[in-house]
């Protein structure tokens, strides 16, 4: 494995760690945001419900295209996958699991 093939590994790593990190944080939001929604709507403060709703579905949104983002550099990363010296082709697999 040469020293650039190692760099961009683990740019790829970094860069997907950070995107689980920002999925994690939106989750949270949309968590928080729909526990508010429900608040809302317990107290019979609809507009303010649906305001909350809306809100939980837009960082739900973004934390499944984080998501779809990891998917992506992951395979990236697969399709970087070189053979080591005597290692056939075959039994390569996927650098992230």
């Amino acid at each position: 494995m040469t020293q650039e093939h190692r760099m961009l590994e683990k740019a790829y790593a970094d860069h997907i760690g950070d995107h689980y990190r920002r999925a994690s944080e939106e989750l949270l939001h949309a968590y928080q945001r729909n526990k508010e929604a429900a608040r809302h709507h317990e107290a019979g403060a609809f507009k303010a419900a649906l305001h909350h709703a809306k809100l939980s579905k837009h960082h739900s949104f973004n934390a499944h295209d984080h998501l779809k983002e990891v998917l992506s550099i992951s395979e990236k990363m697969d399709d970087l996958a070189l053979p080591l010296p005597g290692q056939s082709a075959s039994t390569v697999g996927p650098l992230v699991q």
